[in-house]
């Protein structure tokens, strides 16, 4: 196989890339599993087909009954088939990206004229500020520009790591293949590597033998940062700093001056191992295990790309010259380090370079020690313990305390090492490899990513009222109104901030208890402790945040900024620098509140210190998930959207910014859908203050498996959030952003919001609960939690209530059977009804409508996301599932709803089918569809084997059937 890469045939290479993978697993499953099974697989794949092509009710019901008479070991094995297929179709569609990417990247111009250049680029984002901006224009405007990418281990990705891992061999095999230099030895090499390959992911479980720990969680977000995004946005820095100095000559001469053009603009940070909402499983001593092996991670990164400086920068003093400063740090160094330490490597007189760079080894090579002893440093069943480190003998102390205690350190002896090069003319070193290796520094820290700690308002709740009533403050804290909260807690946060800072306030509180406390208490309390002592190793940046789930009162704030002043959080080298405290609003309600809640906070006199010494910034999250599955897709996206505008008008108001953190999920019923049209669709101001938002699940796999596609998806959040600051800051002469939402747009809307959202509640809890009772017979629901993909419990509390399902497996359930229903449902209706109201009143039905998704980039991402959740829901497919309800006749209802909300979004775009203006996503739904339809088969047909006589072959053929539908679909949830 030799494809090339260029030109109009690339589908054409993907077609031939699917056929020669799938050619090469057919071999395999001969060899594994004999004729018979490649038959079975082939007779099922041709019948999908063909009933997708012309729906015969005959042929399905001999697909059905052939499904039934298999044996159920190869029932599993023709899933398994079918999973681990669209396992490699997902890979060859990645790699079609990597081929697009390339291919622009390739282009030169011809005839004068400008190649042409991806759309949501670097190269676009620059050519847009270059229409528009000078070059100081350029650079302050992006010096605006903040994004911050929140990595969370929410369990959503079915493929396992190991899995992930030998895709990334396959892909690297397949690249060799597509090389029109590799020899004919070397691509048979390459395709015998691909069959073995196969071969191991066939006799690997799909399906993980036990629940991830939190430990695996860390590891999994390590492979990322491995393969590509530590390596990764440093470079996405330089690429964008290439494309400015192409785009403005004078930064061009700059930037071979060694002048860096940039600074960080895409940071990253981690729920993982601090996430402790409704997982009991993050504890105190397990937050401070994952601070230290990020850092182990990050301080071995940092020594191996000091190893690869050594073994290059060997310019002699006697052919260049060498700054005094350089020849001065090298003294310090030489004489507290004490020649034969740890790491240390003794250089020609005359290799001033090599011989900083050692220096800098070894005492990175002592925060490692330091690091490793700390790890098990923290006895959680001490509360308020710091980590201790024994005090280490003479003259080992002399050595220890050269190690490096804060990030600045290490980059004050880099910027040592800069202006010596660039003094002797060695600025390309200065870009190059020493400046990539300040970069990570600078975007990574001592600690890779900042840790933020999560934990849901009512366990706060419970210790506060716990802590005041053992030290006689209050016996009831509970029953207090919320006026009497917001009171109390006022005057005990002023107390509280008005104490000596090197007081032990929370020990005294908890000596106080008597030793009482509950195990929940102590943890919250641990929790801040340990807190306090990531910040006190590696600085403020290292944990800065605590997010309070299910936010509803300025005391759910109030609580969190109390405990972390009585802990002693706030204090970090001798300044007052307190954890920033973000509410998540997760509720309709609590969206609808956000304006009111935000301005009952900050009238507090005791809460202003905190919002200035966060530079007059406010957090709030806003919970995509949770508000979806509360009122559903329509109500959800415009409470959000209409949040954002309060909480923006309310803080003009009082003199304040406000930061909006995105907690949205892959899934189109969790905020999902393409980054770029959700950040367009925002409203105005919404992302001046930075753009932050969750990654997490599939998404991370999706976008950062692949070196390639990494740089893709990263260049994309930058480029819209550029485009966001070019219209919002760049000043008169720049593009507007298109019209904010009119006034006859907002009605439409809420009229939309409430129709949608009592026929979407009315469905589902309505008649007794009708629509939940359908959800837990007619999906997968009771097995999804058995599928071990993460550490947290699959709902909040026991007892299966609406309010206490997890958004995670809600969506993933109802993904399972194609009805995708959160996504979607009560569109119709409204959109119905709508229709009614104008016909009577005289107007076209869908003028205003229309007006909107064109003028209004909020309605039409909603709408577009809209259609690629109706495209791959199946009104067919969920009549299957409907077979295995106690009340099957409510799939009449999901299809008559599905049908009204089918018309109604072609009436409003314009179009003759969804998806027509997206035809590359339509023709690859269409594809994907026969062999999603043949899991759903075998999933149905295991579900009703299972209920009604249990066995660990059906099962664990459920359980395939769960991870093989994912990656058809490319969601969980």
């Amino acid at each position: 196989m030799r494809p090339a890469v260029h030109g109009s045939d690339r589908y054409g290479q993907l077609r031939r890339e699917v056929r020669l993978l799938g050619t090469l697993l057919g071999e395999v499953l001969r060899e594994q599993g004999g004729q018979e099974l490649f038959e079975a697989v082939e007779r099922v794949r041709q019948a999908t087909r063909a009933l997708r092509r012309h729906m015969n009710p005959q042929a399905e019901r001999e697909l059905v009954a052939f499904l039934e008479q298999l044996a159920p070991p190869t029932a599993v094995a023709v899933a398994r088939a079918f999973g681990l297929y669209f396992q490699l179709v997902n890979l060859a569609e990645q790699r079609q990206r990597v081929r697009r990417r390339r291919e622009y990247l390739l282009r030169r111009p011809d005839s004068g004229t400008e190649p042409p250049v991806q759309p949501a680029s670097l190269r676009a984002l620059v050519a847009l500020l270059r229409e528009h901006l000078s070059a100081e224009e350029a650079l302050r405007l992006l010096g605006c520009v903040q994004v911050e990418l929140v990595l969370t281990a929410h369990p959503t990705e079915a493929a396992r790591r190991t899995v992930l891992g030998i895709l990334r061999e396959i892909h690297e095999r397949l690249d060799l293949l597509e090389n029109p230099h590799t020899t004919p030895d070397a691509a048979e090499q390459a395709l015998d590597d691909i069959r073995e390959h196969l071969t191991v992911l066939w006799q690997t479980s799909e399906v993980r033998s036990r629940r991830p720990d939190v430990m695996d969680e860390l590891r999994r977000v390590l492979f990322f940062f491995d393969v590509t995004l530590f390596e990764g946005l440093p470079r996405l820095l330089e690429d964008l700093e290439r494309e400015l100095a192409r785009a403005y000559p004078e930064l061009a001469a700059r930037r071979q001056a060694g002048q860096r053009l940039v600074g960080p603009l895409v940071r990253m940070r981690s729920w993982v191992g601090a996430d402790r909402d409704g997982n009991p499983a993050v504890t105190a001593s397990v937050t401070w295990e994952s601070f230290c092996r990020q850092r182990d991670f990050v301080v071995l990164r940092y020594m191996a790309a000091v190893r690869q400086l050594m073994a290059r920068l060997a310019q002699s003093s006697r052919l260049v010259a060498v700054s005094p400063s350089l020849w001065e740090s090298l003294a310090r160094d030489e004489q507290r380090l004490l020649p034969g330490g740890p790491g240390f490597v003794r250089w020609p007189e005359d290799e001033p370079y090599r011989r900083k760079l050692a220096a800098i080894y070894s005492r990175l090579e002592l925060l490692r020690r330091h690091n490793l002893q700390l790890a098990s440093g923290w006895q959680q069943a001490s509360r308020w313990q710091q980590p201790h480190t024994p005090e280490p003998p003479q003259p080992v102390a002399r050595q220890a305390a050269a190690r490096y205690r804060r990030p600045g350190e290490l980059l004050d002896d880099l910027h040592v090492m800069e202006q010596s090069l660039l003094a002797g003319g060695a600025a390309r070193v200065v870009v190059g490899s020493l400046g990539r290796l300040m970069r990570q520094v600078e975007l990574f820290g001592f600690h890779l990513v900042p840790l933020e700690v999560r934990q849901h308002s009512d366990v706060h709740g419970l210790a506060v009222a716990e802590l005041l009533r053992a030290n006689g403050v209050h016996h009831d804290y509970l029953s207090l109104s919320e006026p009497e909260r917001q009171r109390l807690l006022a005057g005990l946060l002023e107390e509280a901030c008005s104490a000596d800072p090197h007081g032990q306030q929370a020990p005294a509180a908890s000596r106080a208890a008597g030793g009482a406390l509950s195990g929940t208490t102590r943890e919250v309390l641990d929790t801040l402790a340990v807190m306090g002592a990531i910040r006190h190793e590696a600085g403020p940046e290292a944990c800065d945040t605590y997010v309070v789930s299910m936010a509803h009162a300025p005391s759910d704030v109030l609580e969190v900024l109390w405990l972390a002043e009585l802990a002693g959080v706030s204090w970090v080298d001798g300044q007052w620098r307190p954890v920033r405290v973000v509410p998540i609003l997760e509720t309709i309600q609590d969206l609808r509140d956000a304006g009111a809640l935000v301005e009952a906070l900050l009238g507090i006199a005791a809460v202003r210190p905190f919002v200035q010494a966060w530079d007059n910034v406010v957090e709030v999250m806003l919970g995509y998930s949770d508000s979806n599955k509360d009122g559903g897709y329509l109500a959800a996206n415009w409470a959000l959207h209409r949040a954002q505008r309060e909480l923006l008008a309310a803080a003009g108001r009082l003199g304040v910014r406000i930061k909006f953190f995105h907690g949205r999920g892959g899934a189109l019923g969790r905020g999902g859908g393409p980054t770029t049209r959700a950040l367009l669709g925002l409203p105005p101001g919404a992302t001046a203050s930075g753009v932050k938002m969750t990654e997490q699940g599939e998404v991370l796999s999706e976008r950062y498996l692949l070196a390639d596609i990494a740089q893709r998806s990263l260049e994309q959040v930058l480029w819209a959030a550029g485009v966001r600051a070019l219209q919002e800051q760049g000043g008169a002469r720049t593009a507007r952003a298109e019209p904010a939402c009119e006034p006859a747009w907002e009605q439409a809307m809420e009229f939309l919001a409430d129709c949608s959202m009592q026929a979407y509640r009315e469905f589902l809890l309505g008649g007794q609960e009708a629509g939940l009772r359908y959800f837990f017979s007619a999906t997968p629901i009771a097995h999804i939690g058995e599928l071990n993909i993460g550490s947290r419990p699959a709902t909040r509390r026991p007892g299966g209530r609406f309010e206490e399902l997890r958004a995670i497996p809600w969506m993933f359930a109802w993904h399972q059977s194609r009805q995708l229903l959160p996504a979607w449902y009560g569109v119709g209706t409204a959109l119905a009804r709508w229709a009614e109201q104008a016909s009577g009143q005289g107007r076209d039905p869908c003028a205003l409508l229309r007006d909107m998704y064109e003028r209004w980039p909020f309605f039409r991402g909603l709408v577009d996301n809209l259609q690629l959740a109706l495209g791959k829901a199946d009104m067919r497919v969920a009549q299957l599932y409907a077979t295995l309800a106690d009340q099957p006749e409510l799939v009449q209802v999901i299809r008559e709803e599905y049908r009204r909300t089918l018309e109604g979004v072609l009436r409003v775009t314009g179009q003759k089918e969804l998806l027509e203006r997206e035809p590359a996503l339509a023709q690859s739904i269409r594809l994907r569809n026969p062999y999603v339809d043949a899991l759903n088969y075998l999933q149905v047909l295991f579900l009703r084997r299972y209920r009604s006589s249990p066995d660990e072959t059906t099962r664990f053929g459920i359980l395939v059937t769960l991870v093989g539908i994912a990656a058809g679909l490319r969601n969980t949830g």
